[in-house]
C-alpha cells in the first residue's frame, strides 16, 4: 500500500514503530521535523508550531514545512471528518493491514482518548 511515490525511495529501512513512538528514528530525512510539524498541527499547539517552524524551514527549506503542514492540516481533516461520520475501516485495508497496526500499535488506539485528546 503506496501513496503515490512513497515507496519509489532505494530503501526500505523505516522502522514503523516510529509512527507511535517519538523516540524512534522513522528512517526517513528530516524525520524528526515531520513529526513535531505533524504533532504541533493535529494538537493545534500554535505555539509549539510558532517555534518549530522557523528550525523546520532552516533544516528542511521553506516550501517543504509548508509542504507538510499542508499534509497534516489536510490529512488531519479527512480524519475527523471520516471519524465524525462514522466510516470504518473498508475490510480490504482492514485485512491487508491487520499486522502492520498490530505492529505499530495503532489496533490498541482508542478512539474515545483521541477525541478527549485532540479537541
Amino acid at each position: 500500500m503506496l501513496l503515490r511515490a512513497s515507496g519509489a525511495s532505494a530503501s526500505n529501512d523505516y522502522d514503523l514503530n516510529s509512527v507511535t513512538s517519538n523516540h524512534i528514528d522513522p528512517g526517513v530525512p528530516h524525520g524528526q521535523w515531520l513529526r513535531a510539524l505533524t504533532e504541533a498541527t493535529i494538537k493545534n499547539d500554535w505555539l509549539a508550531l510558532a517555534e518549530i517552524r522557523p528550525q523546520a524551514e532552516e533544516a528542511m527549506g521553506v516550501q517543504p514545512t509548508i509542504d507538510t503542514l499542508c499534509v497534516a492540516a489536510a490529512f488531519n481533516g479527512i480524519t475527523r471528518v471520516a471519524d465524525a461520520t462514522g466510516i470504518p475501516l473498508d475490510q480490504s485495508t482492514a485485512d491487508h493491514t491487520v499486522e502492520l497496526r498490530e505492529q505499530v500499535g495503532i489496533a490498541r488506539f482508542s478512539y474515545p482518548e483521541k477525541s478527549t485528546r485532540y479537541r
